[in-house]
């Protein structure tokens, strides 16, 4: 902030208090992005040394929410839980002639890769008629399988980009389910 000269006359200083105050009305205004993403959903978001040099604010804000969508991980454990719950999905993003020749995990929705981004983009009607369960909303916990778990990180990838957060990949799919079950890969 500009220091006042003191010698300067009494227009010229009420100018310069109005410029600095403007200033200030413009920085705290360029800062509320972060500030409304420092809330108790959001708090891990609002460090500011994730902001890049010469990055304004604001758009730190649009990658901060960005970034809340982060993929995580499933365990064996947990996709082996998912018949339990029936609000989590469970993505096979496999070709149907894989599953036809090694099966499939119990409870999963086979929606193959290169049709993810359509359906997920699809209306909630037509995504239900063409695979047989309701759409999932952008916030449900959805999981992606595939066989060895690259294609499911790329379908991860994909939700992500199109608005879904609530994101896992099973790592070691239907490989090391088939190894842990005892069934064929």
């Amino acid at each position: 902030m500009r220091l006042i000269n003191i010698n300067i006359g009494a227009a010229n200083a009420a100018a310069a208090v109005a410029v600095d105050a403007f200033v200030i009305v413009l920085t705290v205004a360029s800062l509320l992005p972060i500030i409304s993403a420092n809330d108790s959903t959001n708090r891990e978001f609002s460090d500011p040394s994730a902001i890049k040099p010469g990055e304004s604010t604001i758009s730190s804000a649009a990658n901060l929410h960005i970034k809340r969508s982060k993929i995580m991980d499933a365990t064996y454990e947990q996709v082996k839980d998912v018949p339990n719950h029936p609000e989590i999905y469970l993505i096979d993003v496999r070709n149907p002639e894989e599953l036809t020749a090694t099966g499939s995990i119990p409870s999963s929705l086979n929606v193959p890769l290169p049709e993810l981004e359509a359906a997920l983009k699809s209306d909630s009607e037509e995504f239900e008629k063409k695979y047989g369960r309701a759409k999932p909303a952008n916030d449900a916990n959805i999981i992606f399988t595939c066989r060895s778990g690259r294609r499911a990180q790329e379908a991860a990838e994909i939700a992500k980009t199109v608005g879904f957060t609530n994101l896992s990949v099973y790592r070691g799919s239907w490989l090391e389910w088939a190894e842990k079950e005892g069934l064929p890969q």
